[in-house]
Parts: structure tokens; C-alpha cells; sequence
């Protein structure tokens, strides 16, 4: 067996399954460090820009550039998720690269007297590449890996092999940060957003070459898409989400859980990090230090996920995850116990050899930041394992013609949840604070984790490779 093989737990792969594997493996741990390079202080400089210089003061209208982003990846997510699975997922994921060099670009001249208009062109720019990025490289491996694993009957070298490529993302992740922060201090946020901008483009190009299907895969497409078929395709996605009670609620359960994820990282997560931690390279450093266990985590998650049965505990490991029930109330006590601090003794750390802030903090800060990493820490552990084992429920579920389109169909309807919570959440933020605001979010989580319970309690579909297309109007016709 390969080196290749034995790491990615592939016991009885092929050629073609390791160089999938492979590419897989190089370009998402890649994808991984360009987008994580500003996302640190992404937020927060778009926020200083419009509020004058402070982002508190700004962070109501960033609330409305994240609405119009949500909105246009809303409403191009499954259309280019359909268009992926017609005529090859390397042609939608090269034009969100693509997308997202354009927004990059574009945001290093942002400044306090940029006009409000240019930053929604920039908003919508980001959310045209998400609609085109979201499911693609899931539903690329999927449907090679199913051509090329048919040994695999019950996917459990998949779940190891997806866990090892989450380690490999961690890692490369965790080691952008604090780079992202350093130089963002040293050399300028503008000049970090143009570095990731040159780097999208490179990655842009490397996917039209790498990014191949193989031949039988390649051959389920005709040749090019009339538009009665792309449209029959778009129905197609939508009346199989509905074939079923097993899909319907397994999948719109995990878009709510989104939906309170999407609200936590676009409202909540980046003011929570400055209100405590206060500097760009003081918050890189503390994700890096939550991304450190998760690296262990997301490798661990695919082996330790062939131990559980999907049904008894994917409902309780999304009870348990980061951005789960328990996850939100968790917060909400710690905010409320311990609210940040801005002043008295202050704590600082700098880098060796230079001028350089690498940590200040008030020295009050300290405790509610450890009870903060205790959380991530415990929380992040169960993510990875529900997500395994979901991915394992649904790979043989869904067709192949259409798996780009679910995948993104999902995210879209994440998303269409997510919009007026963020609306409201906004709002309600400097009305009752974060804490109260958490509470609140941590009951729409808990509906979401309640429909995947209840999902899975219905009979999982079967569906024949030969005529799967015919066996979804027959379900919905069934049901």
C-alpha cells in the first residue's frame, strides 16, 4: 500500500481514487490559506471604514452589506450549483476564484471616504464567488470517488479520508493567521487583501487543469445544456429535496443549524474577538491557538466516526458542536459573567526583536478569554464527527446528476434563513447586547438539531445508479 493510501486511511485504492485524492488534498489546504489571510480583520476594516474610524459605529451598515451578499449568493447558489453538475464543477469553482479576486482587489482601497455603493459592489462580488464555490469541490470528489470506490459499501474509508483532508485544512489554516495578522500590521491591510487577490487568480487557473473528472463521470453529461433541460435540472434538485421526510429534514435541519452559524460569524464572532483582545495580531494569535486542537480534531473526526451510529448521534453531536445549542448558551454565560474590559491593568507581550504588539489585553480579560477556549476547544470536537457521518448518510442518497445542485441548494436555503435573522439580530444586538442575543440564537440551533433528529427517524432512500433521475419523480409521486 502507498504512503498516499495509508494516510488518507484508502485501504483499497486505485490509481485513479489516489490521484483524486491527491488533488483534493493539495488544492483545499491552498483555497484554505488564501482565504483565511484577512479574515481576522476583513470584517472590522470594512466596519472602520464606514464608521469613521470605528467599527462599533459601522457595524450596523455592515450588516447591510452581509444582507446583499446573502441575497445575491442566495439567489445564484443553486443555479451555478446546477450548472456545475451540467458541465463540470472546474468551470464554477475558476469563476469564484475569480470573483473573489475582483472583491480582494477592490477592498484594498477601501477608506473612510469610500462610497457606500462601491463596498456593495464589493459584497456582491464576494457573494457571487460563495453561490459558485459552495458544494463544488464536495460534489467533484463525490461523484469520482463513487465511480472509483465501489468497494467502499458503506463509506467509511470516505469518512477517514475526508477527515485527514479537514486535518490538512486545519493545519494550513492555523498557519496563516498569525502571518495574515503580522503583516497586516507590518505592511497593511490593503496590502493583504492584494496579496489574496494575485493568490485567487493563481488558484483560478491551477483548478481549470487539475480539476478533472474521469471519463465515465465525465460521460453521464451530454454535451451542452439546452435551457428546458438546465431548467428540468433545477427541479430536479428541489423535488428531491421534497422525496422524502429522511432528505427533507436531514437537510433543511443542517440549513437552520447554518443559518445560526451564519448569524455567530457575521455579527457576533469578530466584535466578540476585539472587545476582548483588542489587536489584529492579537486575535490571529488566538485563533491560531483554537485552530491547534481542531487540527487534531479533523483528523481524528473520520476514524472515530466508524464507531457511531449516524442516527443515535448525529442529533446529539450538533446539540454539542461549535455553533450548536449548547455552544450559544455557553457563550451567553461567559459574556454575561465576564463582559469586556477596555481598561485598568493591561497586559502586554511583544514579538522579539521588534516594536511589535504581539498580545494586549486587560489583565480582566484573561479569565473569560480561558473559559472562551475551553468552549471552542470542547465544542469543536464534535463538529467534524456529525459531519462525517451526515456525509456518510447522504453520498448514496443522492444522484449524481444533481449532487452540485443539492450541495448548493443547501447553503442556499442557509442562507435565505439567515438573512432576516441577521436583520433582526443586528438590531437587537445594541438593544439587549450579545448575551441575551446568544440565548436567543442558541433556540434556533436547537430547532435545527430537532429536525435532524426527526429526519432520521425515517427510512433512508435507496436509489439505483442506472435510473436514478427516473427514481426521484417517482418518489415525489410516492410521497
Amino acid at each position: 500500500m502507498s504512503k498516499v493510501a495509508t494516510f488518507f486511511g484508502l485501504k483499497q485504492a486505485n490509481e485513479d481514487i489516489l490521484q483524486l485524492a491527491g488533488r483534493l488534498a493539495i488544492l483545499l489546504p491552498i483555497v484554505s490559506a488564501t482565504i483565511q489571510l484577512s479574515t481576522t480583520f476583513f470584517m472590522i476594516f470594512v466596519a472602520e471604514a464606514l464608521g469613521g474610524g470605528s467599527y462599533i459605529e459601522g457595524l450596523a451598515l455592515v450588516g447591510v452589506l452581509v444582507v446583499i451578499q446573502m441575497g445575491i449568493q442566495t439567489i445564484l447558489d443553486y443555479p451555478t450549483g446546477a450548472l456545475g453538475d451540467y458541465i463540470g464543477q472546474r468551470y464554477v469553482i475558476t469563476g469564484a476564484f475569480l470573483s473573489f479576486a475582483l472583491g480582494f482587489y477592490l477592498v484594498s482601497f477601501v477608506n473612510t471616504s469610500t462610497p457606500f455603493l462601491y463596498l456593495v459592489l464589493i459584497y456582491a462580488l464576494m457573494g457571487l464567488g460563495n453561490s459558485q464555490m459552495s458544494g463544488s469541490f464536495n460534489a467533484w470528489f463525490d461523484n469520482n470517488y463513487r465511480a472509483a470506490m465501489p468497494g467502499d459499501t458503506e463509506r467509511k474509508q470516505y469518512g477517514v479520508f475526508w477527515g485527514k483532508v479537514g486535518m490538512l485544512f486545519q493545519v494550513v489554516a492555523t498557519a496563516s493567521l498569525i502571518p495574515g495578522g503580522i503583516l497586516a500590521v507590518v505592511l497593511g491591510r490593503s496590502w493583504v487583501f492584494q496579496l489574496q487577490a494575485i493568490l485567487c487568480v493563481v488558484i483560478a487557473i491551477v483548478v481549470m487543469f487539475v480539476v478533472q473528472d474521469f471519463p465515465e463521470v465525465a460521460a453521464m453529461r451530454t454535451e451542452r445544456p439546452s435551457m428546458s433541460e438546465y431548467k428540468n435540472l433545477l427541479g430536479s434538485g428541489v423535488r428531491f429535496l421534497f422525496s422524502s421526510k429522511f432528505v427533507k429534514h436531514l437537510v433543511i435541519g443542517g440549513c437552520v443549524l447554518m443559518s445560526a452559524t451564519m448569524v455567530w460569524g457575521n455579527l457576533i464572532l469578530f466584535p466578540m474577538y476585539f472587545s476582548y483582545l483588542l489587536t489584529d495580531v492579537a486575535v490571529s494569535s488566538f485563533r491560531t491557538v483554537l485552530f491547534l486542537p481542531g487540527v487534531v480534531t479533523s483528523e481524528r473526526s473520520g476514524v472515530w466516526a466508524k464507531r457511531f451510529e449516524p442516527q443515535k448521534w448525529i442529533p446529539r453531536f450538533r446539540a454539542l458542536q461549535s455553533g450548536g445549542f449548547i455552544f450559544y448558551l455557553s457563550f451567553a454565560f461567559i459574556m454575561l459573567a465576564f463582559p469586556p474590559a477596555d481598561t485598568g491593568v493591561m497586559m502586554q507581550v511583544m514579538i522579539p526583536f521588534t516594536q511589535i504588539i504581539f498580545l494586549e489585553l486587560p489583565a480582566s480579560n484573561v479569565l473569560p478569554i480561558l473559559f472562551m477556549t475551553a468552549t471552542f476547544v470542547f465544542t469543536g470536537l464534535f463538529g467534524g464527527i456529525a459531519e462525517i457521518l451526515t456525509q456518510r448518510e447522504l453520498l448514496d442518497v443522492i444522484p449524481n446528476e444533481i449532487r452540485n445542485s443539492m450541495y448548493s441548494l443547501a447553503p442556499t436555503i442557509g442562507t435565505i434563513i439567515a438573512i432576516p435573522q441577521i436583520a433582526l439580530f443586528g438590531w437587537l444586538i445594541s438593544v439587549v447586547g450579545f448575551p441575551f442575543t446568544l440565548m436567543i440564537v442558541s433556540i434556533v440551533s436547537l430547532c435545527g438539531m430537532m429536525l435532524v433528529r426527526d429526519g432520521l427517524r425515517h427510512p433512508k432512500p435507496v436509489l439505483e445508479d442506472k435510473s436514478e433521475t427516473s427514481l426521484i419523480s417517482k418518489e415525489v409521486a410516492a410521497d
